[in-house]
């Protein structure tokens, strides 16, 4: 259906109605645009401008793998370019926070040139079900008056994390703090720190926010280690971006060793043998926290370089000197000491919850968010966007069917992580059995495995796949790794088992897979 206004009864109307401007919502746009001509679309978010939780970041934010792969498939990214304009795959290549918020703004501006999209920023969306009307409040900045915009759509999209994660810098202290403290968060370090006031300082969590909080202290504000004091809550495994450099494929040549591992765990030590893994100190337990946060080796060994790290579980409160955690209680001096709040608040892992019966596609509703995709909320959206397009009419139940993601409430142990790369070689399975599945994959720069991102191009690509390392071969045999329960320390198939017994059944025939399971790491 076209685009269309009418002042008089404030009403648009619209193909999909899309709720959230970041790297999801964005992502899943853009491929309707491109695998549907006709398609139109109305977002709105309540920020102001694209971008979502990058809009909230700290200043010295950036990626922490690859642009190549990251944003919207018709926009690149990345600096490091071939000679045919192609984006290489580079884990250097990283854009900051604030080329990310400038990426969007322009592939934003870019959707309503085309006069398909219409965009609504500092704007909330409401739903009538008594009415079942859709509504779009905006909040003029003139009047700080509310101006609201009935829209007419075929579809609703939203997007959810499917946790409740929210960053330090957008919600209270997640513990009670004594008014005497300087607790703030990450995004107010920087100005903190010069300010001059502070001696001494205390980072909570040691996650992605909590490691970029210890090497920009470090590293940018030269701050001797001595002055830091590091929470860390439970130790963590981290990817190591050293290993990742020389060459993708060969990287997840290492990866794929934990199709034969007996446990997870013995899966993870090889993967710390290999340098895939690093952990803070190797003499100590196997952390039996997994994460995602990736680090190279000059970070490792800053990291390393801290002293007092203090190990006493989670902080539950904050006095006016003194700091109380689950099993003991450190001193500090509220006048000369900074505490910098990097701590999360969902034991979610990757901040993926989705209940049992959770579907991506619904009749007149699409529910972003699941990450089908390794680790790719990019490629993710652009799937489901994809299968939208390809498999026609309302057959919601064929397009669930191509779409695989954890269910449950799993915690951030390592378990997740091959349960993610389980889900994305099943997930790659049922979409190459879609027409134009394999083509899409192929030429999506949101999969980090496309041809256009490797050196050796197609060519280096099969060579990857079917030379010496026979990589083709690791989907099918980590499925049946799992899907026969062949790991010691794991007695599930990370929900696939709630689908029914047609997805049991499909899932133990042979499979024909055409690349690696891993579509892109963030």
């Amino acid at each position: 259906m076209p685009l269309t206004e009418e002042t008089t009864t404030e009403e648009l109307q619209c193909d999909y109605l899309v709720v959230g401007a970041g790297t999801t919502g964005m992502s899943f746009v853009d491929t309707i645009l491109t695998e549907n001509p006709k398609a139109t679309v109305v977002i709105v978010d309540k920020n102001s401008q694209p971008g979502g939780h990058w809009t909230k970041a700290y200043s010295f934010v950036q990626l922490h793998q690859h642009s190549c792969s990251y944003g919207v498939n018709s926009l690149p990214l990345g600096k490091h370019l071939d000679r045919k304009g192609n984006e290489v795959y580079d884990v250097n290549d990283r854009a900051t926070g604030a080329e990310i918020l400038e990426y969007y703004r322009t592939v934003c501006n870019t959707f309503e040139a085309s006069g398909r999209v219409r965009c609504f920023f500092d704007a909330a969306y409401e739903f009538d079900k008594t009415h079942s009307k859709h509504t779009i409040v905006v909040a003029s900045n003139a009047t700080i008056t509310k101006h609201p915009i009935t829209v007419k759509c075929g579809k609703l999209v939203t997007v959810t994390s499917g946790g409740s994660i929210s960053v330090p810098s957008d919600r209270a202290p997640l513990i009670p703090v004594h008014e005497s403290v300087s607790f703030v968060p990450i995004n107010d370090m920087p100005s903190s720190v010069k300010s001059g006031k502070y001696s001494k300082y205390v980072v909570f969590g040691n996650g992605k926010t909590g490691v970029d909080a210890i090497t920009n202290l470090l590293f940018d504000h030269r701050i001797d280690q001595s002055q830091i004091t590091w929470i860390i809550s439970r130790d963590v495994w981290y990817f190591l971006r050293d290993t990742m450099d020389a060459d993708l494929f060969k990287y997840m040549g290492l990866f794929t060793k934990i199709a034969s591992a007996k446990s997870i765990k013995e899966g993870f030590l090889t993967y710390e043998a290999d340098g895939v893994m690093v952990r803070l100190d190797p003499k100590r337990p196997y952390p039996e926290v997994w994460k995602g946060p990736t680090i190279d080796s000059k970070d490792l060994d800053a990291m390393r370089s801290i002293q007092n790290v203090v190990r006493m579980g989670r902080a539950t409160s904050i006095e006016a000197n003194k700091i109380v955690l689950d099993c003991g209680s450190i001193e500090f001096s509220s006048h000369d000491t900074l505490l910098v709040d990097c701590m999360v608040d969902s034991e979610v892992t990757l901040g993926q919850h989705f209940d049992e019966d959770h579907k991506i596609f619904e009749p007149e509703r699409i529910n972003l968010g699941p990450l089908i995709s390794l680790l790719s909320a990019s490629l993710s959206a652009a799937v489901v966007a994809f299968l939208e397009c390809a498999i026609k009419g309302d057959d919601d139940e064929a397009k669930n069917d191509c779409c695989y993601f954890l269910r449950g409430k799993y915690q951030r142990t390592p378990n997740p992580l091959v349960g993610s790369i389980y889900m994305d070689a099943k997930t790659n399975d049922a979409l190459m059995k879609v027409k134009g599945g394999l083509k899409f994959l192929m030429n999506s720069r949101t999969n980090a495995f496309a041809p256009q991102h490797q050196k050796g191009g197609m060519l280096g690509v099969l060579w990857a796949m079917f030379g010496p390392n026979q990589m083709y071969k690791f989907p099918t045999a980590l499925i049946k790794k799992v899907e026969s329960k062949g790991y010691e320390d794991i007695d599930h198939c990370f929900g696939i088992e709630t689908l029914g017994p047609k997805h049991e059944k499909g899932a133990r025939q042979p499979r024909r897979v055409s690349r690696p399971s891993m579509s892109g790491m963030r």
